[in-house]
Order: structure tokens, then C-alpha cells, then sequence
């Protein structure tokens, strides 16, 4: 079982942040996604005294596409935890993003900001289509420019660090050990903080013995139909149940574009769903992630 005591302290963290001439590190914004690994991050933060003196903002964004599953997670983070979780949302009512703060009874689940963040993006940049891999802009714009509008107020901007739940599997593809050691203003506690570093098997371990875990496997977390998961998520998706399905048809009615790889629509996928068999390439590896 992984808990505060088996935690390996790599060297101390504000000397450390100090070497890389970061941000302040004594301030935390700390990015939670609704999966497994950035809880465990958080609770980590939490709970170990190498981050007792900080200043932490925990920050999950909802893109009001989360399944319900994902938010009975949180809140268990919430209630068992006491983690003080803070929810938002973006607010799209002026040119520059800002913030709406929302609760488990307020946050949307229809992914109605969603479509606020595309009429948004449409309306006061070049971009006149549905975010896809040639311009993916959601994350930025849905997690990346809300949360830091809330830490530039809380602590002022340039004067916090991003916690990121990064694990092994993730590495090298979206980080290596060379880039978190140059990073000014992000951290990476699961790739630094323990050893063995953390991987699938270590969560695996830490949830068999927590009191609660993601009721979901991870195929099905995130954004129910993110454009970035892989035909074959997608296709799992759909046949597990979906609220999105219309939604998606809409959207692409409206701005006559698709976020899906090979321009396939979501009656494409939603066909590909009915087959008994299907067969996926090779290379359509899965790269659902978003990051603050």
C-alpha cells in the first residue's frame, strides 16, 4: 500500500525550485483532472509534510462533457479526503476568458460550455471550426486560460507553480526527466517525489486500499468523446452509452466541421459502434490528455 510514510522525498523541493529558478514555489495550483492520477497527486500535496508550508489551489475545470461517475470521484476527493477542491468553469461572456466558480449541484453537464467555449474561439479568433487535431485548441481554452485566470488572482501571475499528475506511462512522450528538470513553472510530483516512480501498478495498489475508487476505467474518463482519444476509445465509448451523440450532430450541422481523426463524423463512429467487429489501425494510438 502506498501512503504518506512510503513516500521517497527527492531533494528538498523549495531548494530545489530555487536551483530552477521557478515561480514561487510556495504557492500550488494544482491541476485535477477527475482521474486517478491527479487525485493521487492531490492527496499526495495534501498529506505530505514536504508541501505542509505551501499555498494550495486545488482546481478541477469542467468541460460539462465528464461522465457522472467522474464527479461521484470528486466528490469522495471532497468528503473522505477533505480535499478543498475548487470547481470552474469558463466564462466566455468577454473577449478575454475568465472564471465561473460552480459546485457539484451547479456544473454543467451538458457541455453547454463546451459550445460557449466554440462560439468564443469562432467568434474572436481566425479559427472558424470545431476543435480536431489541426487546431486543438480546448484544453487551452477550457482548462489552460481558465485556471490560470483564478491563480492570477489568487496568488498574482507569475507567482505560483502548476502541479501536474503526470505518471510513468506518460513519459517520454509528454515528458522526460530532462524537461521536468528544466520547467520553471510546473512540477511533476509523481515522477519525482516517489521510487519507484508512479506507474498503472502503483495506482492499482494505492486504490485496492482506499476507502473509494474512479468507478470508470480509464478509457472511459475525460471528455466522454474527446476528438484526442482513439477510434477504438471512441467506439468503446459509444457502445458503454453516451449523452453526447446529438450534441455532436448539432455542432457539426453548425460550423459544418468535425473534430473526429479522418474527418469521420460521429454517425461514423456511431455506425462503426453497430459492427460486431471492427478493425482500427495500429498507429491509432489513444492521446487523450489535457493539461493545465
Amino acid at each position: 500500500m502506498i501512503d504518506g510514510e512510503d513516500f521517497l522525498v527527492f531533494p528538498i523541493f523549495f531548494t530545489f525550485a530555487q536551483k530552477l529558478n521557478m515561480a514561487n514555489p510556495k504557492n500550488l495550483l494544482i491541476a485535477v483532472s477527475g482521474g486517478r492520477s491527479s487525485a493521487l497527486m492531490a492527496r499526495h500535496i495534501q498529506t505530505h509534510p514536504k508541501y505542509e508550508f505551501c499555498n494550495k489551489l486545488y482546481v478541477f475545470c469542467n468541460t460539462g462533457m465528464e461522465r457522472p461517475e467522474t464527479f461521484e470521484f470528486l466528490k469522495n476527493i471532497v468528503d473522505i479526503w477533505g480535499i478543498p477542491l475548487t470547481m470552474i468553469e469558463g466564462d466566455y461572456s468577454k473577449q478575454k476568458i475568465g472564471y465561473k466558480i460552480v459546485d457539484f449541484n451547479t456544473a454543467d453537464m451538458e457541455a453547454k460550455v463546451f459550445k460557449e467555449m466554440i462560439k468564443h474561439k469562432t467568434t474572436y479568433t481566425v479559427y472558424k471550426s470545431v476543435p480536431n487535431i489541426s487546431a486543438p485548441y480546448c484544453s487551452s481554452n477550457m482548462k489552460a486560460k481558465v485556471s490560470k485566470a483564478l491563480a492570477d488572482e489568487v496568488f498574482r501571475p507569475n507567482n505560483y507553480v502548476t502541479a501536474i499528475g503526470f505518471r510513468k506511462e506518460d513519459m517520454p512522450r509528454r515528458i522526460t526527466f530532462a524537461e521536468i528538470k528544466e520547467d520553471k513553472k510546473r512540477i511533476f510530483p509523481l515522477l519525482t517525489d516517489f521510487n519507484p516512480i508512479i506507474g498503472l501498478k502503483e495506482l492499482d495498489e494505492f486504490y485496492n486500499n482506499n476507502p473509494f475508487k474512479l468507478k470508470i476505467n480509464s478509457n472511459l474518463g475525460n471528455c466522454e468523446l474527446c476528438w484526442k482519444k482513439s477510434q477504438k476509445n471512441l467506439v468503446e465509448n459509444i457502445k458503454y452509452g453516451t449523452r453526447f451523440i446529438d450534441w455532436f450532430k448539432d455542432i457539426e450541422k453548425e460550423y459544418n466541421s468535425t473534430m473526429f481523426r479522418e474527418r469521420k463524423s460521429i454517425e461514423d463512429l456511431v455506425e462503426m459502434a453497430k459492427q460486431d467487429t471492427c478493425s482500427f489501425k495500429e498507429e491509432d494510438s489513444d492521446g487523450c490528455v489535457c493539461t493545465f
